[in-house]
């Protein structure tokens, strides 16, 4: 789940990845890419943000024609809230590509924990990625590629529970 950032979301982005740079001196915050999740940011940058959910999926399609733009094991991001306003920064500690059908047990276990049980995860994602693809001509199977992705946010710290 990506969405395009909304318009003037830059503005802030230069000012948030400076605090971050602040904050956090001995990490190398050079490079960042930009995600929005779109309004589903109402729910996800709040879990995210708390330290409950630490990880997420993408359709490898979405990156089709621009594979670099892919997630990868290393990136960081800069999360922005519903609004485009940076929330948070992470960095990807794990991704990789698998099949809709092989995601299992022990990746589920980065979502919120609504989430975390196969059939759940399947519930909220086999409708959604489903509309995704039929409005591109396609379908969701059990065979469409997933990108898993576990992070660490860096900044701002996880709320402690």
């Amino acid at each position: 789940m990506s969405a395009a950032p909304p318009a003037g979301a830059a503005s802030g982005i230069e000012a948030f990845v400076a605090a971050a740079r602040a904050a956090l001196p001995g990490e190398d915050l050079a490079r960042w890419k930009v995600r929005h999740f779109g309004p589903m940011g109402n729910v996800l940058v709040p879990l995210i943000a708390s330290g409950e959910k630490t990880g997420t999926f993408a359709l490898a399609e979405d990156f089709a024609a621009d594979p670099a733009a892919a997630p990868a094991t290393g990136d960081l991001y800069v999360v922005l809230d519903v609004e485009g306003r940076p929330a948070l920064l992470y960095r990807i500690l794990e991704a990789y590509t698998l099949p809709y059908g092989d995601i299992g047990h022990a990746p589920v276990q980065v979502a919120g924990r609504p989430a975390r049980e196969v059939a759940a995860w399947r519930a909220i994602h086999w409708p959604y990625w489903g509309a995704t693809l039929r409005a591109r001509g396609r379908d969701v199977s059990m065979q469409t590629p997933v990108i898993f992705q576990r992070f660490r946010v860096l900044y701002p710290a996880p709320a402690q529970p």
